[in-house]
C-alpha cells in the first residue's frame, strides 16, 4: 500500500495533468468502486488535487462536493492523452496494454478526449463523491498529517504518554497521526535510536523530540526520492520511486547496520514485518 510520500508524489503529478480539465463522462464499471452519483460531475472543471493522510482529494470549481480516492493495496491511476500515458500506484501490465482492462473499475473522460482510468486488481481501493463539509468531520481531519505544521513535538509527546502500547503500533495508528506507514516508521525509529516494541510511556521528552525530527526527515526524504517502488508503487510519470535505495533498516534483515557492524533483525509486531538494529536502538 502506498504511504504518504508515494501518495504525495502521485498528487503532485496528477495536479499537473488534471487541473483545468472538464469532465464529460464518468463510467463506473464496478459499482462498489465509486460511491455517489457520477452524473453530478458532468461538466465540472477540476480545481485542485489535494491530499489528506493517504487519501487523494479532487475538488471542482463552483461545486461543494469532491472525490476522494484511496488506492489501497493494488489501485492505480492511469492518465491517457493521445500517445501520452502517465501512471501511478500499483504497477501492472495495464500501464502499457490497451485500456479498458479487466481491472478497470472507473473511467473519467474529459472534454478534450483525454481519460483517467482507475484500475484495481484486488478491488480494495475506492473513489467516493462526498460533501466537503461532511468530509471535514472524517477522523483523518481530526489528527495532524506528519507534514502539517500541527504535527509538533508536543503533539507527539502528548499522544504517546496516553498509552503503554509499543511505539511502532501507535505511530501506525491513523487515528493518532496521519500518513505514516510501515516503511517510514521502521526507518524513523532507527534514526531516532528507539526499539519498535518499546512501550510509549517509557520514552523521555528528549527521545520524543529526536523521534519527531526523525519522522519528519524520513518522510521528506521519501518525498524527495519519489517514494519507494518496493511497496508495489510507481509514480504517475511511470517511473519508480528510489527511496528503497536508501532504506535504513526496512527490508534489510541480515544485512549490516549502516551505523555499526550488527546485523539488522526482523520480528513481527502487530502482524507487520518490523526491522531494527539490536545495537543502535534501545
Amino acid at each position: 500500500m502506498p504511504e504518504l510520500p508515494e501518495v504525495e508524489t502521485i498528487r503532485r503529478q496528477l495536479k499537473e495533468v488534471l487541473v483545468g480539465k472538464t469532465i464529460s463522462k464518468i463510467e463506473v464499471l464496478r459499482a462498489k468502486s465509486f460511491a455517489g452519483d457520477p452524473k453530478s460531475l458532468i461538466g465540472r472543471k477540476i480545481k485542485d488535487i489535494q491530499r489528506k493522510s493517504k487519501v487523494i482529494e479532487v475538488s471542482f470549481e463552483d461545486h461543494e462536493k469532491m472525490v476522494t480516492v484511496h488506492l489501497k493495496m493494488t489501485g492505480q491511476l492511469v492518465f491517457v492523452d493521445g500517445e501520452m500515458r502517465v501512471s501511478g500506484g500499483h504497477p501492472t501490465a495495464d500501464w502499457v496494454n490497451g485500456l479498458h482492462s479487466k481491472h478497470t473499475r472507473v473511467v473519467w473522460t474529459f472534454d478534450d478526449g483525454s481519460k483517467l482510468f482507475f484500475n484495481d486488481m484486488r478491488v480494495f481501493g475506492w473513489m467516493k463523491l462526498v460533501e466537503r463539509t461532511q468530509e471535514l468531520k472524517n477522523s483523518r481531519y481530526q489528527v495532524p498529517d506528519v507534514i502539517d505544521k500541527d504535527f509538533t513535538e508536543d503533539y507527539l509527546f502528548n499522544s504517546l504518554k496516553k498509552t503503554k502500547k509499543p511505539i511502532k503500533l501507535i505511530l501506525l495508528d491513523q487515528n493518532k497521526i496521519g500518513g505514516l506507514g510501515n516503511i517510514y516508521v521502521n526507518d524513523a525509529l532507527f534514526m531516532a535510536g528507539v526499539r519498535p516494541e518499546r512501550k510509549t510511556d517509557t520514552l523521555e521528552k528528549k527521545e520524543v523530540s529526536k523521534l519527531h525530527k526523525a519522522i519528519v526527515k524520513v518522510i521528506n526524504l521519501g518525498i524527495k526520492y519519489g517514494g519507494a517502488s518496493a511497496s508495489n508503487y510507481v509514480q504517475v510519470s511511470g517511473l519508480g520511486g528510489t527511496y528503497q535505495d536508501h532504506f535504513l533498516v526496512y527490508k534489510r534483515e541480515g544485512l549490516k547496520c549502516r551505523d555499526c557492524e550488527s546485523k539488522i533483525q526482523k520480528i513481527k509486531l502487530g502482524g507487520r514485518g518490523t526491522f531494527f538494529c539490536p545495537s543502535c536502538q534501545k
